[in-house]
């Protein structure tokens, strides 16, 4: 389909909006449907029971310690499976009418922050990674560790299970891409998002922030910032996708300005197109869709900024849009005597009736 075709038949418009008082750096809907579950920074689990119209709130899970940046569902049985910035890991029957213990929970199951993980194909194993720049890979059934990867360079910022299950890709602090085998944790190749990194005077920033396949492993989608610099973090949203036979890039999109911020979501829609946010400051960062080799996105929702995440709902005519509403540190208005502090809204998107995707 031409880029103006995608628009008439995908362009979102908003119906419900959930707003929640901390930040959530995450929220998905359950492979089910059934359920929408988010994650952020008071480390508890907020959820949400799905229905046609309205989305009723559940009583919260509690357990972590720290910041909540990672969440993953294990295929259809109902589990869901967090990880915080205290290293630890908890599994989750998400399905839970009250507030549920954990199913199990790993509370150092790494040594520092866990940035990233990801569910292979099966459901069988968790892979995860964060500031101790090793790769863990754990059962699902009970958190056990299964096998690591040695100590790699850098902090490990996103990771992706290729959709055969025979091997991972894992993003670094640093830009650089790798390979590894799935059944012995042997790295088997890597290659570098130029760009995605700086050291700015004193500074270093960047990071490959979010890795996707799409359905048949072909292709590797890498989110990040082109040519951050230090500070606040300012530099414009990237978007690379890589051949995954070759490693080689085949295209590239920049789908915002200078204090756009980070890609922190991206991912393959099943018509072909990508799906994608970024981040930075407030009021900054834009929701976007993209077909791969057009220089521009067919559709960019200039209002709905600031994105940690965009999820699809599983019947695929809905998104789930993850916003941070918040001021800047400086200047803040006082109310009540406190400073406000960073809310979060999720946005309710829908495409239209009239056409349905072709391949939810």
């Amino acid at each position: 389909m031409t880029a103006e075709e995608l628009l008439k038949q995908y362009e979102p418009q908003q119906t419900v909006t959930l707003e929640y008082e901390r930040q959530l750096w995450q929220a998905r809907f359950t492979p089910c449907g059934k359920f929408l579950v988010g994650v952020g920074y008071d480390a508890t689990i907020q959820r949400w029971s799905v229905n046609e119209d309205s989305f009723e709130l559940l009583p919260a899970f509690t357990g972590h310690n720290g910041w909540l940046q990672c969440l993953a569902f294990v295929n259809d049985d109902q589990r869901c499976l967090t990880g915080d910035s205290w290293g630890r890991v908890s599994c989750w029957d998400y399905s839970s009418q009250d507030s549920a213990k954990p199913l199990w929970t790993v509370p150092d199951a790494l040594a520092g922050w866990v940035r990233a993980m990801a569910v292979s194909s099966d459901g069988k194993l968790l892979a995860i990674g964060g500031n101790d720049s090793t790769v863990h890979i754990l059962s699902t059934g009970d958190g056990r560790v299964v096998r690591q990867t040695t100590e790699l360079p850098h902090e490990i910022f996103s990771l992706a299970f290729h959709p055969n299950g025979e091997s991972f890709a894992a993003g670094d602090f640093h830009g650089t891409i790798r390979e590894f085998e799935t059944e012995t944790g042997k790295q088997i190749r890597e290659f570098t998002a130029e760009g995605f990194y700086q050291l700015n005077h004193i500074q270093d920033c960047g990071g490959v922030r979010h890795l996707a396949f799409n359905q048949d492993g072909s292709q590797l989608i890498a989110g990040g910032m082109k040519e951050p610099s230090g500070g606040f973090a300012k530099g414009s949203p990237i978007v690379k996708l890589f051949d995954w036979k070759t490693g080689q890039q085949i295209h590239e999109l920049i789908p915002g300005d200078s204090q756009d911020g980070f890609i922190y979501d991206a991912w393959f829609h099943p018509d072909g197109f990508v799906v994608g946010t970024a981040s930075a400051f407030p009021g900054k960062g834009k929701l976007f869709f993209w077909k791969p080799g057009d220089e521009k996105p067919f559709y960019v929702g200039d209002k709905l900024t600031n994105g940690h995440s965009i999820a699809m709902h599983p019947g695929g005519q809905r998104l789930a849009f993850t916003m941070a509403d918040s001021r800047n540190a400086n200047g803040r208005p006082l109310k009540d005597g406190e400073y406000a502090g960073g809310t979060a809204k999720i946005y309710i998107l829908k495409f239209p009736e009239a056409v349905a995707p072709t391949s939810a």
